[in-house]
């Protein structure tokens, strides 16, 4: 009866008892009554009543019993046939220098602290088996249509199933260069939801195919918060009207979104992908745990290496290592890397408390990266940087011949990491990190930290960055040039601004760096005393880093020196920069900087509601649902009717209605802040020069590689 509950099981157990009793009381006062003739005696007809009873009270357990074993034998064939879609557990490794893994369900027994800490991230639940205890999205007999094709969802007890064009023959056509959503009346077929990616903001799916072991992506997003799908392609930074994405779960994501994924072939070729444990589970960052587990099965070994206070051989704490090597374990996959395929295939992987240097270029395209390659010095480190430059370069000319946007797709054009997912790229860029003192856990934790971002308790504001520059705390507000306790005094806001894009959101770059308006001039990316004064020009900010920190001030066009940042970012800028303003513009920590709801930043994020990225206008729309009611307390409407993926022709009738309900107003303003708003002296916008900025629009193709 394992198909049952335990609550049932009981149950189905007690009226099998009950029934039996019956029969056993009235068989046995029945013979009593025929012996003796006297006391309580049982008439024949409330015999045959009561054993007709009780037989009913058989049958029904029996067959209850009976449905439970049939449903266990159905979950077991389920399970079985889900283990056969999922990479198999493969717990050795090509490279024979590695000891064996072991699985985290073999750490709890000795670590039960560690174990119950990383089993509430997020890193746990990257990938797993589908069922009820992973998926979350709803499979309720939606049908779901975007881009010339229908999927009707569909969950089967424990199963989760999609009725979907056959994605053998769709990956068939895109090998032969057509794009399969454009080609009417495909095969179609009910495919099962196999596993699943992600748990935090957002949740995708994989099917199995049905010639080899490739997973294909079922091409619709879960945003968790939001409780609704949406298509893959519009929870990115994809070019409008873009092709369909086709992904292949071992393509690249078995590389980080599993402990020791391998992509292996069987003997007819087919791809048979493997790993040692599902999502990122404690031997990804301490490498493999056999030889581990093996020798502390001695109780008497395993406390004398706890009493001892030395590292243990057999496994590797990544608090223990050099701030390079500790960081590495993370930058093997929050890290942009090019694989040397060559030194796969002699079977060498990298683990834990090795080099990643010895399978993998960390890609960088940096000032700092050309002068490391480029070194007078012979030998060592400094060839070893030559060569890995040399190979780099010759790897970004093939990719840029087949993709021109290739690196502007992933980086600043001076090198700083764009996109989410690849904060190692970032951090190794930082004089901090280049001074042997930062690493990634100076700041993180997978134990002893918020789940949300893993940021250890003890890291919290600006604890971090003070324990290494413990001078500037004396006198903040020297340092800073804002009240001690306002957003403007906090490390992170300047040095650490939100210029990464990712999962429909903004995420702090890990290249410490300075405000500088020369930088945004030369790459386009903001800065950050600008990325909070949303509402002051460029040369507003330039003269306060000019008169605080003595940089050059650089020369402006009339625009940047007039014209709010945040009006031009978001009027003239490319897609990047107009989802990086709009998210600031609901910043609550820029919102303090203009003090007031006046209502200007709903205007201009109004505007974006017709945006031709869906991922803009996407959060442009949680920018302006963080406050719907204007300066004199009325509530509008017009945003909570809106959905970003609403057909065009409502979302200009949406936009229009917020824009007029939120015309920015002068009361207040001096007439040069009036003037950086885009707002005439009677009070109302000027729609000319509105017009003229965005006719201007940035609408250079991007394509963010998260």
């Amino acid at each position: 009866m394992s198909g049952y509950g335990f609550p049932l099981q009981l149950f189905l157990v007690a009226m099998l008892l009950v029934g039996c009793a019956a029969l056993l009381v009235i068989r046995n006062q029945g013979e009593s009554a025929g012996r003796n003739r006297v006391g309580w005696a049982i008439s024949p007809v409330q015999q045959r009543s009561g054993a007709v009873l009780a037989a009913l009270v058989l049958c029904l357990g029996g067959l209850l019993a009976w449905l439970g074993w049939i449903d266990a034998d159905r979950r077991i064939t389920s399970s079985v046939a889900l283990a056969k879609e999922i990479p198999a557990r493969r717990l050795d490794t090509p490279d024979p220098t590695s000891p064996e893994y072991a699985s985290s369900d073999r750490c709890q027994a000795c670590h039960p602290g560690q174990f119950a800490s990383w089993h509430e991230t997020y890193h746990r639940t990257m990938t797993q088996a589908a069922g009820t205890d992973s998926v979350l999205g709803r499979f309720e007999g939606q049908v779901l249509r975007a881009r010339g094709r229908q999927y009707i969802l569909e969950r089967r007890g424990d199963e989760y199933w999609v009725e979907m064009a056959d994605p053998d023959w769709e990956r068939d056509l895109l090998d032969r260069g057509r794009r399969p959503e454009q080609v009417p009346r495909p095969p179609r077929g009910w495919k099962r939801i196999v596993m699943t990616t992600g748990s935090h903001h957002m949740q995708t799916y994989w099917v199995a195919s049905g010639r080899d072991g490739r997973l294909f992506n079922f091409p619709w997003l879960w945003l968790v918060k939001e409780q609704r799908w949406i298509p893959r392609e519009d929870g990115f930074i994809r070019p409008p009207g873009g092709a369909r994405t086709f992904d292949v779960w071992h393509s690249a994501c078995i590389e980080c979104h599993a402990v020791a994924g391998e992509k292996t072939r069987s003997p007819a070729g087919d791809w048979m992908p493997e790993a040692a444990e599902l999502g990122i589970a404690c031997e990804g960052c301490h490498g493999p745990a056999e030889e581990h587990v093996r020798a502390n099965a001695d109780p008497l070994r395993r406390y004398q290496q706890r009493l001892s206070g030395e590292p243990d051989s057999t496994i590797v704490n990544p608090a223990r290592l050099d701030a390079q090597s500790s960081s590495e374990v993370c930058g093997h996959c929050h890290g942009m890397n090019i694989i040397r395929a060559n030194v796969l295939a002699q079977g060498k992987r990298f683990r834990p408390g090795g080099e990643l240097a010895d399978t993998r270029i960390v890609m960088r395209i940096s000032e700092g990266a050309r002068r490391e390659a480029t070194k007078s010095s012979l030998g060592g480190q400094a060839s070893k940087h030559a060569s890995d430059w040399e190979a780099m370069q010759h790897f970004f000319d093939r990719m840029l011949d087949q993709d021109e946007s290739y690196l502007a797709d992933r980086f600043w054009s001076d090198g700083m990491i764009r996109v989410s997912g690849r904060e190692h790229n970032g951090m190794i860029e930082s004089a901090c990190f280049q001074g042997s003192e930062l690493s990634c856990l100076t700041c993180h934790s997978m134990h002893d930290a918020d789940p949300n971002d893993q940021l250890k308790a003890s890291s919290a504001g600006d604890a971090g960055c003070l324990g290494c520059h413990p001078s500037l705390a004396d006198n903040l507000e020297a340092h800073t040039h804002h009240p001690a306790e306002s957003s403007g005094s906090r490390c992170n806001n300047c040095h650490m601004p939100h210029t990464v894009y990712g999962l429909m959101n903004l995420i702090r770059s890990h290249w410490i760096d300075v405000p500088s308006v020369e930088t945004e001039l030369a790459t386009g990316r903001p800065n950050a005393c600008s990325l909070c004064h949303l509402d002051r020009p460029l040369g507003w900010a330039a003269d306060h880093l000019t008169s605080w920190y003595g940089q050059p001030r650089p020369t402006l066009s009339e625009d940047e020196e007039k014209v709010a940042n945040g009006v031009r970012w978001l009027l003239i800028g490319d897609a990047h920069q107009r989802a990086l303003t709009a998210w600031h513009l609901g910043w609550r920590d820029a919102q303090a900087s203009w003090r007031s709801n006046e209502g200007w930043d709903r205007f201009f994020l109004g505007h974006l509601l017709d945006d031709p990225y869906s991922a803009v206008r996407a959060i442009a729309e949680n920018s302006l649902d963080r406050s719907v009611e204007d300066s004199a307390g009325k509530v509008h409407t017009a945003v909570s009717e809106y959905d970003f993926l609403d057909p065009r022709a409502r979302r200009r009738s949406l936009r229009s209605r917020v824009m007029e309900a939120w015309e920015p107003r002068r009361q207040g303003k001096t007439e040069m802040q009036a003037a950086a708003l885009l707002i005439h002296g009677d009070g109302k916008i000027d729609l000319p020069a509105f017009d003229r900025l965005a006719a201007s629009r940035d609408d250079t193709e991007m394509d963010l590689r998260e």
